[in-house]
């Protein structure tokens, strides 16, 4: 699914070339190359970052899945590797598809020349398609929800993305941004036959060189969480219509889904207070 010379004519010169390498990149045919990278490369990476310090919760609730289910991942976002370490779980941990992409903000990946080059070695091009920060350009963020969903309709497919919009840098875990309703409109309008299920994630930082240390040194006392819920159903809100209105109750319901997990999170935690706390250990 291609954008329109109207959605293009927003677009730098830069941000057209990584538009098309990104584009180029989410073909079928380097699906499986994309697989091997982010499970060898950015699995190894997460598993050396994190992988002695997960606590995982409600996968069960997931199965039974296969590699030919359609699912969009909606998840907070406190941290760069959030996507990546829920990734690696799921490859890890189920048989969900693993033709992945992330839709990420424009901001270096996009509008710099080196975001290509980072995004391939970070990603295998994944974090795709780009969503412009500045509101003026809203036709193009348009298009890249409806690219979201045309790639939802390729079975195997799984899309990520945060309702919050953006990373939330507050120091309550627990308090979240408002849901954006660009979220609510990708799961009015994806199928209703993906599923859509939230994920709460909390104990990876950006440092990778720490985050490699407390997996080494001290992975008990800096646990990974994350907490799988079950899939969303938005049968009603899809019968009003795909409107403003219902889009922004979309994106409300899945924050409040992630919310849910969250403080499900935290009455977990407090009481293993008293008790010392096991960290799941997972084979990569």
């Amino acid at each position: 699914m291609r954008p329109t010379r109207e959605q293009l004519e927003v677009l730098s010169r830069t941000e057209r070339l990584a538009l098309e390498i990104g584009d180029y990149m989410a073909r079928p045919r380097f699906t499986r190359f994309s697989e091997v990278y982010l499970s060898v490369v950015m699995g190894s990476l997460i598993y050396s970052c994190c992988g002695r310090r997960l606590r995982i919760v409600g996968l069960d609730a997931l199965e039974p899945t296969s590699r030919k289910d359609r699912v969009l991942l909606v998840a907070n976002h406190r941290s760069f590797f959030d996507f990546y370490t829920i990734t690696a779980v799921l490859f890890w941990r189920t048989k969900f598809p693993k033709r992945i992409f992330f839709p990420t903000r424009s901001t270096f990946f996009y509008d710099h020349p080196a975001g290509p080059l980072v995004n391939l070695s970070m990603s295998a091009m994944r974090m795709f398609p780009p969503i412009l920060r500045d509101g003026s350009r809203g036709t193009f963020n348009n298009w890249a929800i409806d690219r979201c969903v045309a790639e939802l309709n390729t079975p195997g497919t799984i899309v990520g993305i945060h309702p919050e919009g953006t990373r939330n840098k507050s120091d309550d875990p627990y308090a979240f941004l408002p849901a954006q309703p660009g979220a609510g409109r990708l799961a009015l309008c994806a199928d209703p036959e993906v599923r859509v299920i939230p994920v709460f994630a909390l104990g990876t930082g950006n440092s990778i060189a720490s985050e490699m240390k407390k997996n080494i040194t001290a992975p008990e006392d800096h646990p990974t969480s994350l907490y799988f819920g079950a899939p969303l159903d938005f049968a009603d809100l899809r019968a009003r219509g795909i409107r403003a209105t219902t889009a922004k109750r979309a994106a409300d319901r899945c924050l409040d889904a992630i919310r849910a997990l969250a403080e499900q999170h935290r009455r977990d935690t407090g009481a293993a207070r008293a008790t010392p706390a096991r960290t799941e250990r997972v084979a990569g």
